[in-house]
């Protein structure tokens, strides 16, 4: 299926937010995982094959979701569709059990001057009140944050098993039980992720790729368009402006 629609981000640095909108868009996103992050989806219009712990579900025109931080999951179009996506950083919300701070969603809705859909926003009060998943191996929980907060670091496969005292494969395996990727898997979606934060902030497409750990420009472009749906020149673009949704009405 050919890649039709258009995506737009809007970030807002003060609530650390970051909303979503692909519009009439036929693009599919491969297994990954949001680091830290609370997401919430609305199907606006068409359907989505949305695949995570659960397996996979048809969501259709209204349909709500929420994905936990590190929770694996994958979207295939299931024809052309539009889908609000709602993200906010786990850390600094309130305790799990308390949903979200009553002014987080006027907040939200000021800073990013667009009325957001309830269900979107009663999903998200609901992924708040939910505990946050841990990591028993701590080798694993050491390299998971190594990966997640240094992803442009130049570390081999062999070497962190090293540094963990086990087999490569080993290795695989048990960072794959635990975060639902392989090592390298989660740092090139990290990698992506911080040439993304980098892009946000004015740097250029060069200065991004390189502080991100990418040394081969084609590539970074190849990834970065499979897990944003964009290409990094693009993505600039999009992050311009958002214009205002207006909720359909009953």
């Amino acid at each position: 299926m050919a890649k039709t629609g258009r995506i737009q981000y809007l970030h807002d640095e003060t609530t650390h937010a970051e909303l979503i909108l692909c519009e009439h868009s036929s693009i599919s996103y491969p297994t990954h995982s949001h680091v830290s992050v609370l997401t919430a989806g609305m199907v606006l219009e068409g359907g989505i094959i949305l695949t995570d712990g659960d397996g996979p579900r048809l969501c259709q025109e209204g349909a709500v979701f929420g994905i936990l931080p590190y929770t694996p999951h994958s979207i295939r179009a299931d024809g052309p569709y539009t889908l609000l996506s709602l993200c906010i950083q786990s850390q600094g919300l309130p305790p799990s059990g308390t949903g979200l701070a009553p002014p987080l969603p006027d907040m939200l809705e000021a800073r990013m001057g667009t009325a957001l859909p309830a269900p979107l926003l009663e999903c998200l009060e609901g992924l708040c009140a939910v505990p946050q998943p841990e990591i028993d191996d701590p080798s694993i929980e050491r390299l998971k944050r190594q990966l997640e907060q240094h992803p442009e670091s130049r570390v081999s496969i062999d070497e962190m098993a090293q540094a963990a005292f086990v087999s490569k494969y080993h290795l695989i395996r048990r960072f794959k039980q635990a975060v639902g990727l392989t090592p390298h898997q989660f740092q090139m979606q990290n990698r992506v992720r911080k040439a993304q934060r980098l892009l946000g902030r004015s740097g250029t497409m060069t200065e991004a790729a390189l502080t991100a750990g990418f040394c081969d420009q084609s590539h970074f472009i190849r990834l970065f368009e499979r897990y944003v749906g964009l290409t990094p020149s693009a993505y600039l673009t999009s992050c311009a402006s958002l214009r205002k949704l207006t909720p359909k009405q009953e």
